[in-house]
């Protein structure tokens, strides 16, 4: 009885073969050899199929003339493999024990016993000793898996603090290195602008750092005007940058420009900044210093000469009515453009000793009314959504004269967040959590920011 596994080796010819090997085993008188595969392999003669539904046999038998048994082929694909590994550089795989192919059945004598079957590197027989199987490589041990990455939900206010004094001190080395034409590197700002970015929700805690900063009496007039004032427009231009959907990298190349942007104020005359209202000759030295600003950042080299074009078109505007060149539009770096807003925004909520700096949406509103022909159009809406409204935890007053914190804003409703009462309207502390939905109360508004060292007093 021919199995399948001949069938397939052999065949249409080997179908054709059984009735007459059958009868001739019979008729020797010899029995016929037991096959332990024999019982789930072998094709029981009566129920063979037909003859005529053996059409599709012959294509096997192409195959067989053509490419050998199925051993054979897999052994020509492995001895293929292992060429290829070869000449790509690969280390060449162990090759499969090749075996002999059976010779093909005649018509005369059928195969009575099975193939060879096919025997894998961990089954073959050992060798002699003086010919070792082949060894198997070592595999490499798996490196184990990383660390999960665990952020916190939210910046704590020491990181905040650190972050945001350490921009005042750069700011403040970079000035001095410029005065005194002495070199230095920007490589502290972009980890400084990176912390910034990648802390969880540090933009929004430094922003209200930023709003809450308050300038002392005995504060040197350049720190106050040119330190402080740059570390707040990095701040602000991030949170710009972020409505405008840039990635990690824009925002970081753009915190940094932001904080050289007015690197070249180191130019101007010792009592520029304590002389009050300006005359035309002021006006005139003070329109050169983006160009002074230009040459020292150019002086980092070609690769940050980008710095220097950011820094030299900050004071240009949309409508060409900018300095030094008067450019418009399109001709203006979109990076200029983020911090020429920020930089007005900052200058008009800026408190001196002298005057208190505008509430944000007092600043955004004088933006709109009297500067908004000068600035992008899409940089003038994300200021709106993004820096009108007060910070969440920052300190208000209400028109009722109660004062709370900022727990929830809304883009949406940017003037009208969710405040949770701390002192009611005759300065008593509430010890309730009352919170209050500006958007629920039309006849109640911000009308004051409240700074900590007032609350405290």
């Amino acid at each position: 009885m021919a199995r399948l596994s001949d069938i397939i080796r052999s065949g249409e010819g080997a179908l054709r073969q059984q009735p007459e090997e059958a009868s001739e085993e019979h008729n020797s008188g010899q029995p016929q050899q037991q096959n332990p595969e024999a019982d789930f392999r072998s094709l029981p003669r009566d129920q063979a199929p037909p003859q005529d539904k053996m059409r599709d046999f012959p294509i096997l038998s192409q195959i067989y003339n053509e490419v050998g048994t199925v051993a054979t082929v897999v052994d020509k694909i492995d001895q293929i493999s292992a060429f290829i590994r070869t000449m790509s550089g690969g280390e060449p795989v162990l090759q499969r024990p090749t075996t002999s192919p059976p010779a093909q059945p005649s018509s005369e004598q059928p195969p009575t016993q099975p193939p060879p079957r096919e025997v894998r590197p961990a089954q073959a027989p050992q060798a002699a000793p003086s010919t070792p199987p082949p060894q198997k490589p070592a595999a490499q041990p798996s490196p184990p898996p990383p660390e999960p990455i665990v952020q916190p939900l939210e910046a704590t206010e020491e990181e905040v603090e650190a972050v945001y004094d350490e921009l005042r001190t750069f700011v403040e080395g970079v000035m001095q290195a410029a005065q005194t034409g002495a070199p230095f590197s920007v490589d502290p700002a972009y980890a400084l602008i990176a912390r910034a970015v990648d802390l969880p929700r540090a933009t929004d805690v430094l922003y209200r750092r930023a709003i809450y900063t308050r300038e002392t009496d005995g504060q040197h007039e350049f720190a106050s005007a040119v330190v402080i004032h740059s570390a707040n427009v990095a701040i602000y231009a991030l949170k710009i940058g972020e409505g405008l959907g840039y990635n990690r990298d824009q925002l970081i190349d753009l915190g940094v420009a932001a904080l050289l942007h007015d690197v070249g104020m180191i130019t101007l005359p010792d009592d520029f900044f304590s002389k009050g209202k300006l005359s035309d000759e002021d006006f005139k030295i003070l329109h050169q210093h983006p160009i002074k600003a230009r040459d020292i950042l150019y002086t980092l080299g070609e690769n940050y000469h980008w710095l220097g074009d950011v820094a030299l078109q900050e004071h240009e505007r949309e409508d060409g009515s900018g300095y030094p060149q008067g450019l418009k539009g399109n001709d203006i770096h979109q990076y200029a453009k983020v911090i020429g807003v920020a930089d007005t925004y900052a200058g008009l909520t800026r408190s001196r000793p002298e005057r208190r700096g505008l509430l944000p949406f007092e600043a955004v509103k004088e933006i709109l009314q009297t500067h908004k022909p000068k600035f992008d159009s899409r940089v003038i809406r994300v200021l709106l959504g993004k820096l009108s409204a007060f910070p969440i935890g920052s300190l208000v007053q209400l028109n009722s004269g109660a004062i709370g914190t900022v727990v929830q804003t809304d883009e949406a409703y940017p003037l009208r967040p969710s405040i949770r009462i701390l002192f009611d309207a005759q300065g008593r502390r509430v010890d309730d959590d009352r919170v209050i939905n500006l958007r629920e109360y039309p006849i109640l508004h911000i009308s004051d920011a409240i700074y900590e060292d007032d609350l405290a007093a």
